[in-house]
């Protein structure tokens, strides 16, 4: 049996961390139980509903030396940055007999406990200008340390490890790809049942757009793409979901975004309800038209991988990683199009639009998928 720990030392905020790790030990809890157990190191102080969403999968160990704030994370954080080892973590991994620590931002200094690190994406490398000359040197130190001291890097895409490895020549031994998988919060009918539009503020048909506010998630060219539509008189509702909160411009870009709304009186035509449950995504993903992922950027999207578990039509930008992601029921746009996703949004609208792909009645199961996804995972602890 394979002891694995990880440390929930990141905000409970990121919601893409929490339904990472949540689909991983998932997964490895599904096909693997009987070689692994899972620990996961959580705040003392979090909510329960936290461990709720856990619990069924993994040994929870609340701890203070994760609890922001408190006197043992202070001295944690202390003794990490000024003797590069943090002896409380280091204890805290041996009296619960950890055999390897993943996905925790975090190196052990020895070689009885191995490490396996996660790095999402190297977005830095391609819009170093959404960046400040701080951000970028504390995340290159970072990502350098890992990748110089972990037993394993971890990456959620080819396209990532090639990012990596334009920067690291030395290391293709190290880094592994692992495609992760999205678990629907129910199945399907309950989901369907589950979905009250009502409650929501939607009124007939819509298109969905899960994504963050963040400005290379590049929202605004599907505002413009639905601001073509609504000129050519066509009754068109956008909703979308997620923090309107970028860290790295203050706040602007969202700002931006408002007022593109006002100044082409979209106010009816975009909703925005901000972070919901994640159940209600699941909701809004299978009773909209289509999803829509206008990204720039992606390490691995979660928003395409949870289209490819409830089967729903894709339209999403036409980048590497989406491309690498291969939804069977996507459709690809220029990014930077705004014409070419009016057209495809009008033909989804109209119900025109018509799969060629021969794959669609042969696609991987989830349940294929996601035992792909524990096995790669076991291979990589093992």
């Amino acid at each position: 049996m394979i002891k694995v720990g990880f440390l929930l030392n990141f905000t409970v905020e990121y919601k893409g961390g929490i339904n990472y790790l949540k689909n991983l030990f998932f997964a490895l809890n599904k096909h693997h139980s009987n070689e692994t157990e899972i620990v996961l190191f959580v705040p003392q102080n979090i909510d329960k509903s936290y461990e709720d969403l856990f619990s069924p999968y993994t040994k929870i160990v609340r701890t203070r030396i994760l609890q922001r704030k408190s006197i043992a994370w202070l001295l944690s954080r202390i003794c990490e940055k000024f003797i590069g080892f943090d002896p409380f973590v280091f204890y805290l991994l041996k009296k619960h007999k950890i055999n390897c620590i993943s996905h925790s931002n975090y190196v052990y200094p020895f070689s009885n406990i191995k490490t396996i690190n996660w790095i999402p994406d190297f977005q830095y490398l391609h819009y170093p200008d959404l960046w400040t000359s701080k951000q970028l040197s504390y995340v290159k130190k970072l990502h350098t340390k890992w990748i110089l001291k972990s037993d394993v890097i971890v990456v959620s895409s080819y396209a990532a490890k090639n990012d990596l490895l334009t920067q690291y020549h030395n290391f293709a031994d190290k880094v592994k790809v692992l495609h992760f998988v999205s678990q629907p919060q129910n199945d399907v009918k309950s989901i369907e049942a589950n979905f009250d539009a009502e409650e929501l503020g939607i009124k007939g048909n819509f298109f969905y757009l899960p994504n963050q506010f963040w400005s290379h998630k590049n929202h605004i060219i599907v505002f413009k793409a639905i601001n073509l539509l609504k000129k050519k008189g066509l009754d068109v509702l956008l909703v979308t979901t997620g923090s309107h909160n970028d860290y790295r411009d203050g706040g602007q870009h969202f700002g931006k975004l408002l007022q593109y709304v006002k100044d082409n009186d979209l106010e009816k035509n975009i909703l925005f309800l901000g972070l919901i449950p994640y159940d209600k995504v699941f909701s809004l993903m299978n009773n909209s038209l289509s999803i829509i992922n206008p990204s720039y950027f992606e390490g691995w999207s979660s928003t395409v991988e949870e289209s490819k578990s409830i089967n729903k039509t894709i339209i999403l930008s036409d980048i590497p990683v989406h491309r690498e992601q291969d939804p069977v029921r996507g459709i690809y746009f220029n990014p930077d199009d705004e014409n070419e996703l009016a057209n495809i949004l009008e033909s989804v609208l109209n119900n025109n639009y018509n799969f060629q792909d021969l794959r669609l009645d042969n696609q991987p199961t989830l349940e294929m998928r996601t035992k792909e996804f524990s096995d790669q995972f076991y291979e990589i602890i093992k």
